[in-house]
């Protein structure tokens, strides 16, 4: 995925570049429309709440296996091999529980934050394709910062060329924001 990018990246700065192109360029930072908008705001306080609620079940989890764990501690020595081995084996079991409960909310949180941006993302192409279509604009492209190599595909975009605010202005008038 990230290869195929920035192959994207890469073909669509060597258009740009020739002197063929010649069309009006601008851009929109994603960042700065989730940071600055209502319904970036309410996403950022949906996924607040979203990982609160599973941190408190996976918390839950980890405190039921540290109890078990404790309590064979303090009975072991009076238990037979036997128990001893079933008690270890639903230890083992909670322990699985728990790594999996962990995991499985870990992907909860990386689907529930897609499926929002999905919509930010799609309020945002249907300002900006009104936006591009009125103000003569041939490509728009959206700034997203990738944290893992800390580039974008948006570079360096002069303020004359900046389309975010605009696209700020109106998902904050639009209705249903």
């Amino acid at each position: 995925m990230r290869k195929t990018m920035l192959w994207i990246v890469v073909v669509t700065a060597v258009c740009l570049a020739t002197p063929a192109f010649a069309g009006k360029v601008g851009f929109v930072d994603l960042q700065k429309v989730l940071d600055l908008t209502t319904m970036g705001k309410d996403i950022s306080q949906k996924v607040a709440a979203r990982t609160d609620e599973l941190k408190i079940k996976v918390k839950k989890a980890e405190l039921k296996v540290q109890t078990m764990q404790d309590q064979l501690k303090k009975t072991e020595s009076a238990l037979s091999d036997d128990a001893k081995r079933e008690k270890y084996g639903e230890l083992q079991k909670q322990i699985m529980e728990y790594q999996n409960l962990y995991q499985q909310s870990a992907m909860d949180i990386e689907k529930f934050k897609l499926d929002l941006f999905k919509t930010v993302i799609g309020k945002v192409k249907e300002i900006t394709n009104k936006l591009a279509t009125a103000d003569g604009y041939d490509i728009v492209l959206l700034k997203v910062e990738d944290v893992m190599t800390e580039g974008s595909v948006v570079l360096y975009g002069a303020g004359s060329v900046d389309l975010t605010d605009k696209v700020i202005r109106q998902m904050n008038a639009a209705p249903g924001k």
